[in-house]
């Protein structure tokens, strides 16, 4: 049973008589809420620094040959002699906001 269906489990067994007292098993159910509330938070963070704020991308080298490449997945997005505008905002393999 997953955690929303185990809170609103929690929620039907407090509403019933006698009223307002302590469920079995409380403060295991709000542990468990906490950790998966916290792993959101931590997933959400992640996904806001990879796909909104982005990565610096990987020069190969100085030449006007030379590859960029996507921090996250190494895929050559872009050469050192091509135009601003040319270059993607988003890498195209993984979707990794790119930062030149």
């Amino acid at each position: 049973m997953n955690i929303i269906n185990k809170l609103k489990s929690y929620a039907k067994a407090y509403k019933e008589p006698p009223y307002g007292i302590e469920v079995q098993g409380t403060s295991e159910l709000l542990e468990e809420a906490a950790s998966c509330i916290e792993e959101s938070i931590e997933f959400v963070q992640k996904m806001r620094k990879r796909y909104i704020e982005g990565f610096s991308v990987d020069y190969e080298g100085d030449d006007a040959d030379d590859d960029i490449k996507c921090h996250f997945c190494g895929y050559s997005v872009a050469r050192n002699d091509d135009y601003d505008e040319l270059k993607p905002k988003h890498c195209p393999q993984c979707g990794t906001k790119l930062i030149y």
